[in-house]
């Protein structure tokens, strides 16, 4: 990484819902989508973001494809994961 861009969804700087609400921003879905996608409640889309609960492997696996990132982005903040904010 270039010394002036900052690590936004590092394991620094993130969270496990900072990283999924950029991840999903980013492949253009509402919460409402993921979750319909997944076969989850919009409530627990929520509870994701706000860091107040993870899924399970196998969902994390499902969210990771879905979203075009890696499993270990998603958990640790490293890896194949969403771009910084511009």
């Amino acid at each position: 990484m270039p010394d002036n861009e900052f690590d936004w969804y590092g394991p620094e700087t993130s969270t496990f819902g900072d990283r999924v609400c950029a991840a999903r921003e980013q492949a253009g879905m509402t919460q409402k989508q993921l979750a319909k996608r997944l076969g989850v409640k919009h409530s627990t889309i929520i509870s994701w973001a706000h860091a107040l609960s993870e899924p399970r492997a196998n969902r994390l696996s499902t969210l990771s494809v879905f979203l075009n990132v890696s499993f270990s982005w998603l958990i640790t903040g490293e890896g194949e994961g969403a771009d910084y904010p511009h």
